[in-house]
């Protein structure tokens, strides 16, 4: 009687595994985020705490800060995260802030409007923050953002909403 309960509560358990892994799978076929916690390589003690933080950061809507040296797997985070989230099935969008040309930043973050500037689109153009939006968007080398630029995305993050250049509204 007892290995049977046992036994029901693995069926169980690992039914539920089946259905998260299954979900993950759709999720990452649906969107550009390429990597869970499964390509966290390594069972060290750190690792498998790593682990544990990601999955407890995706199942909140709060923006999250990922610092570490260059090649420590950052990017891999900000996938992992994304993939467990209930956005998983939206966009997920890289930007390598410091590839991002100065006079081009504002446009290529917050979009603009027709006419906003010579050389603008008919009919304007969605920024990085707009083609993100219900998805994760993971800001690449973000300390490299010249010092004008950081109230403005301050503004984002904090207020959830954006203004293309040369509109009038908030998005």
């Amino acid at each position: 009687m007892n290995s049977a309960l046992e036994f029901t509560h693995i069926v169980t358990e690992l039914s539920r595994q089946v259905a998260q892994t299954r979900k993950q799978l759709q999720c990452i076929q649906k969107n550009s985020a390429n990597y869970t916690t499964a390509d966290i390589i390594g069972q060290s003690p750190a690792v498998n705490q790593l682990k544990r933080e990601i999955s407890m950061v995706a199942r909140t809507s709060s923006n999250v800060l990922i610092q570490g040296e260059t090649g420590t797997g950052k990017e891999l985070v900000a996938h992992s995260i994304h993939s467990l989230s209930r956005r998983c099935g939206a966009p997920f969008l890289r930007v390598n802030c410091s590839a991002i040309p100065e006079n081009l930043m504002e446009s290529e973050f917050f979009g603009y409007e027709e006419g906003a500037f010579t050389g603008a689109k008919r009919g304007g153009k969605a920024g990085k923050f707009e083609r993100a939006s219900g998805g994760s968007l993971f800001l690449d080398e973000v300390n490299t953002l010249p010092m004008n630029m950081q109230p403005k995305f301050l503004r984002v993050i904090q207020e959830g909403e954006v203004e293309r250049v040369g509109g009038g509204t908030s998005i």
